[in-house]
């Protein structure tokens, strides 16, 4: 395949950056040609559905509907709710899938040579990005023979040179997996750091569509086909205040009341689940509800101490649950193969708040100082031109920021004239390292600061402050 250079390197993001790879790359590629008849056989021994290519990148169905992804198309030519349309889709009727397709340009990507004047970060990314695409391969291949890979999460995340979860850093593994074929059970995004997840191909589609049910739209994965690829970030999930350690403790219905004690006094709990089965929620038992039956009736049977407790997914967002928290005090969460695997108590979410709130008050003082130290030592047009000159735009000293900081006092003139006796270029690197951290805190993305951060925005506060008086 001859590449342009300017095309070599558009195709050489779409792996290192993790864009998911689209039915146009594919034409850009020579891979497919407009005019090529795609087919899906759902079932043996039916006629196959059939789809066209065309121009710039979609895909037609015979009734003149036209849908930009694989995954679009095979659902509303079949009525499936989720369709890997990557996976379903052949060239001709015996040719090769679209997967099969997308896979040669994956791997002409990993391996095209990096230009001889290619700077050693480009050579680098090549080099991670060719290591990465054979990890995922091997993955797939792994996944489709029964044998799935298994590792943490933040064992995932080192694949991509990465320590935890920002927007960013979401969006290019999602859209690498997607390329591959392949999501996480459960899904990486909604769990901690160190959960245990498996690399898997997408199940079988089996359900028909409801009517009036939205039609996926995305890449060849089922989770990539259910998550637009702008909405790749959820959020602070209940999966993510559950430690990987915690292992559930319950007791059956028919348990008495000394051995749900006696498993209460054991692990200090206040609140116990109650399984019919691992799937199942019978309802839970507390010191609160213990105490209430036993006032009652001192002799209170054990199934008189049940109370109903509500489940909610692992993926849910927090926020969602929080209204349940506060009026009943715990909820249990429910996992992705349906087990109930955890409970969440509102002093779990005390307890996350206050891991979020401390670096985010140092954050907001850093700020303020910042702010104080600039507009009290530079005017205006002087702010201006430093911003200007590092592509940023200044509006007012009220609305600055953290990359305002940094382009003025990175500015030689602007720093020669705040007098400091420090060396700017390592004083603006650690700006730098905490202007990224600030953005994962505003973005309040599920991975706690780490604390070595937050000692260092403590003593970066301490030194403006000791040379801002």
């Amino acid at each position: 395949m001859s590449l342009t250079d300017a095309s070599s390197r558009t195709r050489r993001e779409i792996l290192i950056n993790g864009r998911r790879v689209r039915i146009s790359d594919l034409l850009e590629a020579g891979l497919l040609k407009p005019g090529q008849e795609l087919f899906f056989q759902q079932r043996l021994g039916e006629i196959p559905h059939q789809a066209t290519v065309i121009a710039p990148g979609r895909l037609r169905l015979p009734d003149g509907r036209e849908f930009g992804t694989p995954s679009a198309a095979g659902s509303a030519a079949s009525g499936l709710v989720a369709v890997p349309g990557w996976e379903a889709w052949r060239v001709g009727k015996g040719g090769p899938t679209l997967h099969e397709l997308r896979q040669r340009l994956l791997e002409s990507v990993a391996n095209e040579p990096v230009p001889p004047d290619a700077v050693t970060r480009e050579e680098s990314n090549q080099g991670a990005a060719r290591e990465r695409f054979a990890r995922l391969d091997l993955a797939r291949r792994k996944a489709k023979a029964g044998d799935p890979e298994t590792l943490t999460v933040r064992q995932l995340l080192r694949w991509w040179g990465h320590e935890d979860r920002d927007r960013d850093v979401i969006r290019q593994i999602d859209g690498d997996l997607a390329n591959h074929s392949l999501t996480t059970a459960p899904d990486f995004r909604a769990v901690s750091l160190d959960r245990t997840v498996r690399l898997i191909t997408p199940p079988e589609p089996v359900d028909e569509v409801p009517a009036g049910a939205p039609i996926a739209d995305d890449s060849g994965s089922l989770q990539a086909d259910l998550v637009e690829e702008s909405d790749a970030e959820i959020g602070l999930t209940l999966g993510n205040l559950l430690s990987a350690e915690d292992t559930l403790v319950s007791v059956s219905p028919s348990a008495s009341v000394e051995e749900a004690i006696t498993a209460m006094l054991l692990n200090d709990f206040s609140q116990l689940a109650v399984l019919t089965n691992p799937r199942t929620l019978h309802g839970a038992v507390s010191w609160k509800s213990i105490a209430r039956a036993q006032h009652a009736n001192p002799n209170a049977s054990f199934s008189s101490m049940i109370v109903p407790a509500q489940v909610f997914d692992y993926d849910v967002r927090l926020l969602r649950a929080l209204d349940t928290l506060q009026r009943e005090e715990f909820i249990f969460v429910r996992d992705f193969d349906r087990k109930i695997s955890g409970i969440i108590t509102a002093a779990d979410v005390v307890n996350k708040y206050d891991e979020t709130a401390t670096p985010f008050l140092l954050i907001g003082e850093v700020d303020q100082e910042l702010r104080r130290l600039i507009q009290g030592t530079f005017d205006a047009e002087t702010v201006r031109r430093a911003c200007t000159a590092a592509g940023q735009t200044f509006r007012s000293f009220e609305a600055m920021t953290m990359g305002n900081y940094q382009a003025v006092l990175d500015n030689p003139a602007c720093w020669e004239r705040l007098g400091w006796p420090l060396h700017r270029r390592v004083f603006i690197s650690r700006l730098d390292h905490l202007r990224k951290v600030r953005n994962g805190v505003m973005h309040f993305n599920p991975d706690p600061v780490k604390a070595a951060d937050v000692h260092r925005l403590r003593h970066f506060l301490d030194l403006i402050r000791t040379f801002n008086k």
